[in-house]
């Protein structure tokens, strides 16, 4: 697994011996990347704070942070894929701009960050994990509505959201889709 583009492109990153994590595919991870580069959405991943929620590897926030994404938060509970994602941060020189939260996404109770320009939301397929940590995300206000929120789901699957959020496009890449998210509008 390699970083596709930006300052660290062609970076080789860590793989996690973890069954718990399932890094999402570079072609996934390349269309996520192109979608957002071609303005289809109003958020810009340069300068950008990044959330990446249930983050294993790290594989779309590093991705986001060489493409010139101001900082990343990463928010994962397995302890090896923590220890990949420290490496894989480490190797790449990004200390000074990523953040790791060692924690369940569903147990954050406060958020001394900035609000997020985008969140990357990966959990375990047939999880039904996205919505309640997405509500949570809400609740300690780590989003507004200018937040761009994108949950990867197995193709098949429903992504079950509250009605905090809208979903307002989705792409299919291989067994992935990729839901494309705002806040419901009030």
């Amino acid at each position: 697994m390699n970083i596709i583009g930006g300052e660290k492109r062609g970076a080789k990153l860590a793989a996690c011996n973890s069954a718990a994590v399932r890094p999402t595919g570079q072609r996934t991870r390349e269309a996520l990347f192109n979608i957002l580069h071609g303005g289809r959405f109003a958020v810009s991943v340069n300068s950008a704070v990044i959330i990446d929620l249930f983050a294993g590897t790290g594989a779309i926030g590093l991705e986001a942070l060489s493409r010139g994404a101001q900082k990343a938060l990463f928010i994962e509970q397995d302890r090896s894929a923590l220890q990949t994602l420290q490496a894989n941060i480490s190797k790449l020189g990004m200390q000074d701009r990523a953040v790791i939260l060692a924690q369940d996404a569903l147990t954050v109770t406060r958020w001394p960050y900035p609000q997020a320009d985008l969140v990357f939301a990966d959990p375990p397929y047939d999880s039904d994990l996205a919505g309640p940590a997405l509500d949570k995300l809400f609740a300690i206000k780590a989003i507004s509505k200018q937040t761009l929120i994108v949950v990867e789901t197995r193709k098949t699957d429903p992504c079950v959201l509250s009605p905090h959020f809208s979903v307002i496009d989705s792409r299919t890449y291989g067994i992935a889709r990729l839901n494309f998210i705002t806040l419901a509008p009030d």
